[in-house]
């Protein structure tokens, strides 16, 4: 009984560290509280996630709770896995990739407005193109992104002879950059610049 007892004491030694689980948890808690705050500066991870997913914090501060309860040679070892594990998924799930969704929403929503007022037609209209916008339904994953303006060009005597319509990031600050600007006869554009894209941008060649 006794031999049992110092194999696990002798076993605990080499494995655990020597803070407590009460300042384990409270050191854990407060790196997760820190991570959380510099992933959400100016409130970009809750705007790309949603409060919903605030259980994902579970994951670093499990993390946390175990690199901090064992010894210096594990707690490299399972640096060394960390870095090798988030190098392999920023890799596969960079900003990039993260964006994609909603560009490639965005692109569709100008695609199905441009089709919209096309299928209005002067032969309901007094003139080429309507005032606004017609009623439609887009992407609801688009309208959380993506902020679109609608600009007539109008002719000598006042009638809409053509349009842009401009689809911007509504928060341009979470590393979203890609602004795009379709035109009426269905040419977009493209800039990566922090502001609307125009016709003097990149042409998106399909």
């Amino acid at each position: 009984m006794g031999h049992g007892s110092a194999g696990e004491g002798l076993g605990n030694a080499i494995v655990r560290s020597q803070l407590g689980w009460t300042k384990v948890a409270v050191w854990a808690t407060l790196g997760t509280l820190l991570l959380f705050a510099i992933l959400n500066w100016h409130g970009c991870w809750l705007f790309r996630n949603g409060p919903r997913n605030l259980a994902l914090f579970f994951y670093p501060f499990a993390w946390l709770v175990l690199f901090l309860a064992v010894r210096t040679r594990w707690r490299l070892m399972l640096l060394l896995i960390t870095i090798l594990a988030l190098l392999c998924t920023v890799g596969l799930h960079g900003i990039a990739e993260m964006n994609a969704p909603a560009e490639s929403a965005a692109f569709r929503a100008l695609r199905q407005m441009q089709f919209s007022l096309s299928a209005a037609g002067p032969e309901h209209l007094r003139q080429r193109y309507p005032d606004n916008l017609p009623p439609m339904s887009i992407s609801p994953y688009a309208q959380k992104y993506y902020r679109f303006q609608y600009i007539s060009r109008r002719s000598a005597n006042g009638e809409i002879v053509g349009y842009v319509i401009q689809a911007t990031p509504v928060r341009c600050e979470c590393a979203f950059p890609m602004s795009f600007t379709i035109t009426d006869d269905g040419r977009v554009f493209w800039t990566s610049e922090p502001r609307a894209a125009t016709v003097s941008d990149t042409y998106y060649n399909e």
